[in-house]
């Protein structure tokens, strides 16, 4: 088995369980924060227009098996406005998930993250998911509501995304610059507010 034998890979199996795990309670808090996010703004059709627009972009992406093996791609939409983070292994494969995405009616604007680089590792990634429920619970604790702010990070980069008062999305950057591990945070708010 190798350097690692059959304890370390239980031990790794473990620890990938117990953050998988850990990482449930935001989805569960998430499907109850798409209910309060129509309360606080987000109407149900914003809700579900967005939703689609992901579902349609991530099969776009996945019914091309080339790309689907040489890319690994993260579609966030919120109000419209469509986030593309991940990795691209080259130019022609970026601007292919471009083109694609791009055919997709809804949208208002697309913001293009794509690193070209192979696809990221299941630890990055994993790495990346911890950032996000720490930034989130970040949030939480500075009273900011957590449905109007859609938080998602790529290479331990965070982006943070909602329609809020210039003020809270202020506080929402700075709650999460604290972060350990945080390399840098890109604010894509569209303010309520000047």
């Amino acid at each position: 088995m190798g350097s690692w034998g059959a304890r370390g890979l239980t031990a790794v199996a473990g620890g990938a369980l117990a953050l998988a795990l850990a990482a449930c309670a935001p989805l569960l808090v998430g499907g109850a924060a798409t209910g309060a996010s129509i309360a606080s703004g987000r109407s149900a059709g914003t809700v579900v227009g967005d939703t689609l627009i992901k579902f349609r972009a991530e099969a776009l992406i996945a019914a091309h098996k080339n790309l689907h093996h040489a890319t690994h791609v993260d579609v966030t939409c919120v109000h419209g406005l469509v986030l593309l983070t991940g990795e691209a292994d080259n130019v022609q494969d970026r601007a292919r998930i471009l083109r694609l995405v791009r055919r997709i009616h809804g949208i208002r604007r697309i913001i293009d993250q794509l690193r070209l680089t192979p696809p990221s590792s299941f630890a990055a990634r994993l790495a990346d998911s911890w950032i996000t429920l720490r930034v989130k619970s970040a949030l939480a604790a500075k009273g900011l509501d957590a449905a109007a702010i859609t938080v998602v990070t790529a290479h331990r980069v965070v982006y943070l995304l909602g329609i809020v008062p210039r003020s809270e999305g202020d506080k929402a950057a700075l709650a999460a610059s604290v972060i350990p591990h945080v390399r840098s945070i890109i604010e894509l708010f569209q303010y309520t507010n000047p």
